[in-house]
């Protein structure tokens, strides 16, 4: 194709794919839009103007080097592009391994070197066009201190749930650092991007040389091992291509299969016109001649090859300055990188496969050391064994206490010692019901049973000047925080095996936002197998969490700042010995949270005992969401004084579909009722305290 369109959505240079039928769809025209409605009609057209200036710099240099559009002379690696690979993980299998990520590059360098042994399959059209592209991909071995790195960071965070490219990113500044986009190729690692399997930026001015220009891709197409596979392998390959700005074979859209694409092209000379795949349709002609249905660009899940024009296109964006892409295989900037730099131990260092357990459990430890170690030193105070010199032992604690965990490691010639201090935490041994936790009796959470996660270094923490029915409670200093900090609270293991009937947990919790726009989260989890896994089974977020704000760092002053929140859907298979819950919040700028009066007991929310004189009630901030409901509806109230409440679903003809007795707390009550079994229609919820009643209608779908 040689007429080139510089359409809007090329000038914007994003591009995105999304290979496998489940993740198809892709967000170009969301980001487009996006980016659309940032820029002023003045910008706009010199956006435009720079990116035609930038397309006919690319038309000189392929001009001026009509060498590569042949496949004579000697092949040999002409620019090194050193890389770091950013995980963000919430402790999900998005956490891949160093050896998935090594794959990665493996793949990588075979296909941008012509050794990928596919190639040889090429249609015999297509087969003088497969290209070299003469380009290397090698792991940063220093990080931008001059520290260094096996090219691999990881950070804990909720953006890799969705989140923004931004989001991504100001997580792994804030944990890591900047790594400038002229002297690496950021990839960043996550479970979800919004529904696509990648996208990038092509070359461009606006977008700049930070770390915004570079490659966002899931973790299942990143490699062919680990959660990856050799059917989406080849995405990060397709991406990079777009990051050396190529288009897709029928041009700057992300619509293959439509018949107007053949009177648009990619801009590169050797690819034919067509209307794009989605299929590996061999004998495929759509657009008047044989389509290149096997080139990475296509979305065919049977890529195999770049062209020479391709090649041409790629080259000519390593060497220009737009998006700094000239800088990143210079020799200042290798050596900036340590890319060349021989393989020496420098940093030992591991993780665990969990860092919480129950007295009796395991523990499988995994060496991340780099570069090349060849011999471990384990040392692990309170475990079975003490001593290892496994590369990824396994270790039993029998006895609750805090423990840390010591690793040198060597490659025959350096020594490199990692030391993780209160690392590994083993609960005590199960505590009885009824359980009521106020933190009265403790002077610091470290030597509490409670466990504190916090990966950001600011979590929960014991307060001793107030609480709802004491002087403690536990809080969170949340004021300000960034958005998507995760901080979790768990539980000691409480015995649950006695239950015959029901149980109900119950807590209490006082919360103000900075701002109306906070979306925060709470969300409660139970395990009935000490840890090992989570079932979610309250979450209250943005304004059911609380409506109200404060401008400034706020703590409650009243028990009325306090909302009791009752959990009655704790279901048979969780009363068990080793059953555990936890508490999360998740952060967006807001303001402080505090948490009190965890109770656990046998029976419903109506058999937990009133902390507050029968006095006469009166019923206020009554409010039912999500609103229509499906499988859940919150009923929230408010009472002056402690008093047994009753709650129901009435339906149309006044019958009463089911009832839920609770002893409401004074002040704000919060509690779940259980709609997955309500027929679709339209109903009233009726609270009844003391012979008051208040009604609100209910809409299940």
């Amino acid at each position: 194709m040689k007429k080139l369109l510089l359409s809007l959505s090329l000038f914007l240079g994003l591009s995105s794919i999304s290979i496998a039928q489940e993740t198809y769809p892709c967000h170009t025209d969301e980001k487009t839009e996006e980016f659309l409605q940032s820029l002023t009609p003045q910008e706009r057209v010199q956006y435009e103007q720079d990116r035609e200036d930038y397309l006919q710099e690319i038309q000189d240099y392929i001009a001026a080097h009509p060498e590569l559009q042949t496949n004579s002379g000697s092949r040999a690696v002409q620019y090194t592009i050193p890389v770091v690979v950013h995980i963000i993980h919430a402790g999900g299998p998005e956490n891949i391994s160093n050896e998935q990520v090594e794959d990665c590059i493996r793949i990588l360098n075979d296909d941008f070197q012509l050794l990928n042994s596919d190639a040889n399959n090429v249609q015999s059209e297509f087969a003088s066009l497969v290209a070299d592209i003469e380009v290397e991909f090698k792991l940063a071995r220093k990080k931008p201190n001059g520290d260094c790195t096996n090219g691999i960071t990881r950070t804990f965070s909720t953006a890799t749930n969705g989140g923004s490219g931004n989001d991504r990113i100001s997580a792994v500044q804030n944990e890591h650092g900047n790594w400038p986009g002229d002297r690496y190729l950021n990839v960043f690692v996550a479970a979800d991007i919004g529904g696509a399997a990648g996208y990038t930026y092509t070359p461009s001015t606006w977008i700049g040389n930070g770390m915004g220009n570079g490659i966002h891709i899931l973790h299942n197409y990143l490699g062919s091992i680990g959660t990856g596979s050799s059917f989406a392998s080849r995405a990060m390959t397709h991406e990079v291509g777009h990051w050396l700005n190529l288009s897709h074979p029928w041009g700057p859209t992300n619509d293959p299969g439509v018949a107007t694409n053949c009177s648009s092209d990619d801009g590169v000379g050797d690819t034919p016109n067509t209307e794009g795949w989605t299929s590996c349709n061999l004998q495929g002609e759509t657009c008047g001649s044989k389509d290149n249905v096997e080139n990475f660009m296509e979305y065919s899940y049977c890529s195999k090859m770049f062209t020479l024009g391709q090649k041409s296109r790629m080259q000519a964006a390593l060497n220009s300055s737009t998006g700094g892409r000239n800088n990143l295989s210079t020799a200042g900037n290798l050596a900036f990188t340590g890319v060349n730099e021989p393989e020496i131990m420098c940093q030992a260092d591991f993780i665990a496969d969990k860092q919480v357990i129950c007295p009796g459990q395991s523990i499988s430890f995994s060496d991340y050391s780099y570069h090349a170690p060849s011999g471990w030193d384990w040392e692990f105070p309170g475990g079975s064994p003490a001593t290892s010199t496994d590369q990824n032992p396994v270790v039993t604690y029998n006895t609750p206490g805090t423990y840390e965990v010591v690793l040198t490691a060597t490659d025959g010639t350096n020594n490199a010692t990692e030391t993780k201090t209160s690392y590994i935490t083993v609960l005590e041994n199960s505590s009885n019901l009824p359980f009521m936790e106020g933190f009265e009796s403790y002077s610091n959470l470290s030597t509490s049973p409670w466990a504190v996660e916090n990966p950001d270094g600011n979590g929960f923490l014991l307060e001793s000047s107030f609480g709802h029915s004491g002087q403690k409670s536990v809080r969170l200093n949340n004021f300000g925080q960034p958005s998507g900090r995760l901080d979790n609270i768990y539980s000691q293991p409480i015995d649950l095996s006695t239950i015959t009937d029901e149980v109900t947990l119950s807590f209490r919790y006082a919360y103000r936002k900075r701002s109306s726009s906070n979306e925060e989260w709470l969300r409660v989890f139970i395990s009935n197998n000490c840890g090992e896994s989570w079932i979610q089974r309250k979450t209250i977020k943005g304004d059911n969490l609380s409506e109200m704000t404060a401008s400034s760092s706020w703590e409650p002053t009243s028990i009325d700042d306090w909302t009791t929140v009752h959990v009655t859907n704790v279901t048979s298979s969780y009363w068990v010995e080793n059953f555990r819950m936890r508490f999360e919040f998740e952060s967006d700028g807001g303001n402080n949270f505090f948490l009190d009066d965890i109770n656990i007991y046998q029976g419903t929310s109506d058999d937990e005992p009133l902390s507050v004189g029968n006095e006469n009630a009166l019923i206020s901030e009554f409010n039912v969401y999500p609103n229509p409901a499906t499988d859940e509806a919150n009923v929230v109230f408010s009472v002056d004084n402690a008093q047994k409440a009753s709650i129901e679903i009435v339906n149309a003809i006044g019958q009463t579909v089911s009832t839920t007795n609770i002893n409401a707390e004074s002040g704000r009550n919060l509690i779940m009722l259980n709609t997955s079994g309500v027929e679709a229609g339209v109903y009233m919820v009726r609270v009844t305290v003391d012979g008051v009643q208040r009604v609100k209608r209910l809409m299940v779908k």
